[in-house]
């Protein structure tokens, strides 16, 4: 099989030039490059791969958008559960819709292959980026929050990653820094949907997994807290928490040793955030932060240069000692959704090079481009007149096929413009869904932080009052008395967050109904607008390969 290196169009082995540009085709091994899947997307190049799937770069046929497609191995593809497993990473991102995290954009199967298309993502990896050596402390907190970030909006979702590694983290350089991505959830736990039965393998990355799984414990949310530790230490220092001499050692050591502390391996790390991360690689899931959104605050502290936020018995103290005491409990309003890009969503950049490269013509460029090869046949035609004249039979039969292709671009002009009013609707649907999901994800990040600080306050509550009780047994009954009335207050104030704590989870799970019910409706609706554009797509190029098959009859009778 021959590929056009522009279109990436394919060819039998015996073509020379692609008859669409006139660019010089090339030989490629690869069956996948060139195929188009689900009628619209153009495999051009592939850019990686794994143990389940294969990744390429994709290009729509008709519209200036590159992709990037992960199609599932074709033997996998015949298993159920592992299909099942790889078709979870689409509704997994689909219910986060995050700026922080790589967008899925389309799902399905075409003629076996079980594919996920995803945007396309012009940077590095962390991975490759930490291969020049440890991050200044800064650089490495900015990009720890948009991890954390992108975490706890999957954490409320239900979602939770199971394979956070640098691997998995993409790097898009900015004028004001790097904007993070994080992909492939293909492994991931999604809390309230039924389990699997997989194979028993343990699921994540050697020297990122937390201890508890390989005890047997199932996700959780400060499990991918644990990673998010190593890769936050790792950028910090360069090496990973502790010295392993194979994979067993990356696998058993965290279970029976304590890590070693980042500042004997690098100088200058703020005492505030070495302390943070070796919370989050605490041995045991409680002893590390709560959320990611409590790590979110300590981070977002440590580069301000304030003290991270208290959750211990002083800052209750505090509170009690103050003249106005506690907030007051009742309800609390949630805020309302915003369809303005979050600050730290990506500004609109230059396309690569790549982009540049690879972009198909313009749709309505279409018709111009076969016109152009109609004149060009033609003056081939009277030429050939000219020197057999008009009356020979291969003069005659270019012409008749000429009227035939003729009426044919005709046809496809007028299919192009079904296919430009179907993309339009799909784009059309897509913006309100990611739209909406972002004001809902806002929304309800916003009330997971309120949230979170609550039950900080009421774990500083619960340690506060056990330190009461241990100060009461040792205590005269003149030091007692100030105890029992700082008890008392205690208990008020539990009161009042309970109530707080309570009503922040009511309206979260309100807004996350709403997402479900709308997140069911665009799907709906997207299915039957794809359906139509596909099959617009699908006639498109039933005319474009009848067209071809003229042109090239015409020009093989004046050959």
């Amino acid at each position: 099989m021959k590929l056009c290196p522009r279109c990436a169009e394919p060819y039998a082995d015996e073509a020379s030039f692609c008859p669409l540009d006139g660019t010089e085709l090339v030989r490629s091994t690869d069956p996948l490059l060139g195929r188009t899947l689900a009628a619209r997307y153009r495999l051009v190049r592939r850019i990686g791969g794994g143990g389940m799937a294969v990744v390429y770069l994709a290009r729509h046929v008709m519209i200036e958008r590159l992709s990037a497609i992960k199609i599932l191995r074709p033997d996998l593809g015949m298993d159920a559960s592992k299909r099942e497993r790889f078709l979870r990473e689409a509704r997994a991102v689909n219910r986060i819709n995050h700026p922080n995290i790589v967008e899925i954009t389309d799902f399905g199967e075409d003629g076996g292959l079980v594919f996920l298309v995803m945007e396309y993502v012009d940077g590095e990896s962390l991975l490759a980026a930490l291969k020049a050596g440890a991050f200044d402390w800064e650089r490495a907190a900015r990009i720890a929050i948009q991890i954390a970030s992108a975490l706890g909006r999957a954490h409320e979702q239900g979602v939770i990653h199971r394979d956070l590694k640098p691997e998995n983290v993409l790097l898009m350089p900015r004028a004001d820094g790097e904007f993070v991505k994080l992909t492939d959830f293909g492994i991931a736990k999604i809390v309230d949907a039924p389990a699997l039965t997989l194979s028993p393998q343990r699921f994540g990355t050697p020297g990122y997994i937390p201890p508890e799984t390989l005890e047997g414990e199932a996700a959780s949310a400060r499990g991918d807290l644990y990673s998010l530790g190593v890769v936050l230490y790792e950028m910090l220092t360069g090496t990973l928490p502790f010295d392993a001499k194979s994979p067993i050692d990356l696998l058993l050591l965290p279970s029976k040793q304590d890590p070693i502390k980042p500042s004997a391996r690098k100088e200058g790390i703020p005492t505030a955030l070495e302390d943070l991360v070796l919370r989050m690689i605490a041995r045991k899931p409680e002893n590390r932060p709560r959320d990611a959104f409590t790590v979110c605050a300590a981070l977002e502290a440590a580069l301000a240069g304030t003290a991270p936020p208290s959750t211990g018995a002083d800052r209750v103290k505090g509170q009690l000692a103050s003249p106005g005491g506690p907030p007051s409990g009742g309800r609390r309003e949630a805020p309302e959704p915003s369809n303005d890009a979050p600050p730290s969503a990506p500004a609109p950049s230059a396309r690569s090079w790549l982009a540049v490269e690879l972009e198909a013509h313009p749709l309505d460029e279409l018709g111009d481009r076969w016109q152009s090869t109609l004149s060009a046949l033609e003056g081939r035609i009277e030429r050939t007149a000219r020197q057999r004249g008009n009356a020979a039979a291969g003069v005659r039969r270019a012409r008749e096929l000429k009227e035939i292709a003729h009426a044919l671009v005709v046809s496809l002009d007028r299919a192009k413009g079904a296919v430009a009013a179907h993309q339009a609707i799909v784009d059309a649907i897509e913006v309100r869904g990611r739209d909406f999901r972002s004001a809902i994800g806002h929304a309800i990040d916003a009330l997971s932080r309120d949230r979170s600080r609550e039950r900080a306050e009421l774990d500083a509550i619960s340690t506060r009052r056990a330190g009461i009780r241990a100060e009461l047994g040792a205590s005269t009954e003149a030091q007692s008395e100030p105890l029992i009335w700082e008890a008392a207050a205690l208990q008020a104030q539990e009161t009042r967050s309970l109530a707080l704590e309570s009503d922040l989870g009511f309206q979260i799970e309100t807004l996350q109904r709403q997402l479900e019910a709308q997140n069911e409706q665009i799907e709906r609706e997207l299915v039957q607008a794809t359906g139509m554009l596909e099959g617009a797509l699908s006639g498109m190029r039933r005319i474009t390969g009848e067209l071809v098959r003229t042109l090239a009859d015409a020009a093989a009778a004046i050959a």
